[in-house]
């Protein structure tokens, strides 16, 4: 029962290809009856991702797995970045607040956040979408400084 809870609360319903990284043994068994990846593979890099849960004690890491992780995604993938809890007694430099810069320089926005357990915590990021590249918004603004 709570494991369908957590695949609720993560928004996990018909994705078909799916990454689970760095899953801690503390809840590996509520992904037991689910087939996924472990890491990022040549063959889940040419389908691309449609789910992608990560889990990362800091900053660094992140940044390490997110370096394989970014080019498999499309942009529909939903990607949880798993942190641990400031209650947990894990040394961290992630929470709610700080140490993203790595997904907001890549165009991606925190939409959701959910308690996995005692110990962590996953934001979703999505990629967004909607925003006119800089390049973009240059050009039309000096168009339109011309028209004055």
């Amino acid at each position: 029962m709570f494991s369908n809870s957590l695949f609720e609360k993560l928004e996990l319903s018909e994705e078909k290809n799916l990454l689970i990284q760095g899953l801690p043994s503390s809840i590996e068994k509520q992904f037991a009856k689910l087939s996924y990846a472990k890491n990022v593979t040549p063959l889940l890099k040419s389908k691309k991702i449609d789910f992608a849960l990560v889990f990362a004690v800091n900053r660094n890491q992140l940044c390490n797995i997110l370096r394989d992780v970014f080019p498999a995604l499309h942009k529909n993938s939903k990607l949880w970045i798993a942190y641990p809890k400031v209650t947990s007694k894990i040394a961290s430099d992630l929470n709610r607040n700080a140490n993203w810069e790595v997904l907001s320089d890549c165009e991606y926005e925190a939409t959701s956040q959910v308690a996995l357990d005692h110990v962590w915590t996953a934001l979703l990021f999505k990629k967004n979408c909607c925003e006119e590249p800089a390049i973009l918004k240059s050009k039309s603004r000096s168009v339109l400084s011309e028209a004055d």
